[in-house]
């Protein structure tokens, strides 16, 4: 399998470095660094989405700390940003699974819509709408340089090999409309999503499939299907709200993951209508035909599309960079980080939004406060020592996330989101009693939507989406009214 190593030094040689030199440590606290005020720090932010947009408006609106958005697009929103080319993930008619209500942020509720009746399952439309209102309401767009493509990114110091005493500055390359820029900042915000990197698994003997083959990220139109079978590889959210429209149109839609239950009777698939529920792909025959585990059916199909996600992936960090961080393709693992957001050697450049299965605009909410606090002493809480911040990100670089069960799952999140909510929320010292009753009513309504969601044949009925969600904070609970007339437009 090919691999793609930035300037890989394994976290062993880092603590056996910090052992010998357990005196000089990186400061941990912008206090500590220098007498520069916060209105004089200078910090650079990659990406203009959600991340990119939360974390401007923590650092700039907030706190008065100078702040540079560099976005390589011509408009916010990131991957919420449609465009028919498919440089992004959004397709033509989709709707989100997470209801409204907990899917904005904090201090900006999601009003995208007039119509109280509406469902909590909004468009990509109505999304980015919402990122350009909040860009509005905080003034954020005269801090983003459109068409700003990064290109390198590179730690200012002599020799890599040994602690320094002070966060170094890191120096940024961008092109914009043609003309080369650069320039060193104090801290650099990597909000560049996770989003860009299609993940496409081996499959044995792909070579003999004779159809067509393509990754989510190029899915649109679920009329480039009709009358054809297809299998779409991989059934969390994207492959069954995918395959759930293409078999409007399709002969036959099969649905293939490792989640498909048992028994399978006879062998045959779990069938819904044209959908087709299948055990994980196993092969591909001399035929072309299709081997599914446990499963006796071998299909003909014309097209294959794969739901199978991302990878992580920084074009701007490479060997040049005079900096330690490993990205293998198909591991989808970041490290060395410290809490999954500091670098742990230099812990002013941060990567907010790798984790994945998550709420996502209210979690790179606080992770942005978190990463603020640092830099103005809002919170008692500061970030622990170099050799800590590394034994720590050694550990949870091999854990296998939080389930401990694989690589894969380091950055997975789920139903364990929460509790790194709260966390965030201490490390930024802005943790009260509002804000645990706003994590808990998240937690609440995400569980009911969870629940109702993974109730349902994939890809078959998706009428969960017909809810409207009505928050309680105060009571950490909510209330349901059901749409019968859906009023969302495509």
């Amino acid at each position: 399998m090919f691999r793609w190593i930035v300037s890989y030094i394994v976290l062993s040689h880092y603590l056996q470095l910090s052992y010998s030199m357990t005196s000089r440590i990186i400061p941990r606290a912008l206090s500590e660094v220098s007498t520069t005020s916060p209105k004089q720090f200078k910090v650079a932010v990659i990406g203009a989405g959600a991340a990119g947009l939360v974390t401007a408006r923590a650092l700039s609106s907030k706190h008065g700390i100078q702040v540079t958005v560099l976005e390589k697009n011509k408009n916010v929103g990131g991957v919420w940003a449609y465009e028919k080319s498919k440089h992004r993930p959004m397709y033509k008619n989709l709707r989100t699974n997470l209801p409204k209500e907990i899917m904005a942020f904090r201090e900006f509720p999601f009003n995208s819509d007039t119509n109280v009746k509406s469902p909590s399952f909004v468009t990509h439309k109505d999304v980015q709408r919402y990122l350009m209102s909040y860009c509005d309401k905080f003034d954020l767009e005269k801090l983003i340089q459109f068409g700003s493509q990064v290109e390198q990114l590179r730690i200012c110091v002599e020799h890599k090999s040994s602690i320094v005493e002070e966060w170094p500055q890191i120096e940024l390359a961008w092109v914009q409309n043609g003309t080369r820029h650069s320039q060193t900042f104090d801290a650099v915000c990597v909000c560049n999503g996770h989003y860009a990197a299609p993940s496409i698994p081996t499959i044995q003997g792909i070579e003999y499939f004779k159809g067509e083959t393509l990754h989510s990220i190029e899915y649109d139109d679920p009329l480039d299907f009709a009358g054809k079978t297809v299998l779409c590889i991989g059934g969390r959210a994207s492959g069954a709200d995918i395959a759930r429209e293409i078999s409007a149109h399709a002969k036959k839609v099969y649905l293939s993951d490792s989640t498909c239950p048992e028994p399978l009777v006879d062998g045959q698939p779990h069938k819904q209508g044209n959908v087709l529920w299948v055990p994980r792909t196993e092969a591909i025959n001399r035929d072309s035909t299709i081997v599914f585990q446990r499963c006796s059916e071998t299909p003909q199909v014309d097209t294959i599309i794969y739901c199978t996600g991302y990878d992580y992936k920084f074009p701007f960090i490479n060997e040049k960079s005079n900096l330690e961080l490993s990205v293998v393709p198909g591991e989808r693992r970041v490290s060395p980080l410290y809490d999954q957001l500091w670098h742990a050697y230099y812990p002013n450049l941060t990567f907010i939004g790798l984790q994945h299965s998550i709420v996502p605009f209210p979690f790179f909410e606080l992770q942005a406060e978190a990463i603020v606090s640092q830099w103005i002493e809002s919170s008692d809480w500061k970030l622990p020592n170099l050799e800590e911040r590394l034994l720590s990100a050694k550990q949870d670089s091999n854990s296998g996330g939080p389930n401990g069960t694989r690589i894969q799952d380091t950055h997975f999140l789920g139903s364990f989101q929460w509790n790194s909510c709260l966390h965030y929320a201490k490390c930024a010292g802005i943790l009260d009693q509002d804000l645990e009753d706003y994590i808990a009513t998240n937690k609440a309504i995400y569980d009911d939507s969870n629940r109702n969601r993974k109730a349902l044949f994939p890809g078959g009925d998706d009428s969960y989406r017909n809810m409207k969600y009505i928050r309680q904070d105060s009571k950490r609970s909510f209330q349901v009214e059901i749409i019968t007339n859906d009023t969302v437009s495509l």
